[in-house]
């Protein structure tokens, strides 16, 4: 059984070469952010439902970790999230249907989230449906866990 990152059996991927070939050690960084979302109603499919990207120059940028996403209000019930892995027209690895929470717009927040061992694109979908107003407000919020691109020296 292993409990410690600092023995031999790789239970830690930054741990003894465990994610950088060759024996490098890259270590595992992590990013937190948030950002706020207001998309329009009937927006047509494009870049405005893609609300964040992990890329390096022109390439996808595989990351594990966890998506929250808080559905303010707006005209789709239930909001749709879209969790990909390939781009934009990648898999979908990880599906959210957050429900307008009753009372409509102005009320507190409905928040889900899910974690996975990867992802590269949060995509949000927001469909008229029986919500209120003219758009979807909310927040999206990542963990994020990656192997740096630069071996330990």
């Amino acid at each position: 059984m292993c409990s410690s990152c600092n023995s031999m059996c790789c239970c830690c991927p930054d741990e003894n070469g465990g994610n950088g070939g060759n024996g490098a050690v890259r270590p595992i960084l992590t990013d937190q952010f948030c950002c706020n979302f207001e998309l329009n109603c009937d927006a047509t499919p494009g870049d405005e439902r893609f609300v964040w990207r992990s890329r390096q120059g022109d390439q996808n940028i595989p990351v594990a970790g966890t998506v929250s996403v808080s559905y303010i209000g707006g005209c789709a019930d239930p909001l749709q999230v879209n969790i990909r892995l390939g781009g934009e027209n990648g898999t979908i690895v990880g599906q959210l249907f957050i429900p307008e929470q009753s009372g409509g717009p102005g009320n507190l927040a409905n928040c889900q989230s899910i974690t996975l061992q990867q992802f590269d694109t949060l995509e949000i979908i927001c469909s008229p449906g029986t919500g209120q107003g003219n758009d979807c407000e909310g927040e999206f919020c990542l963990t994020i866990h990656y192997p740096s691109p630069f071996p330990l020296v």
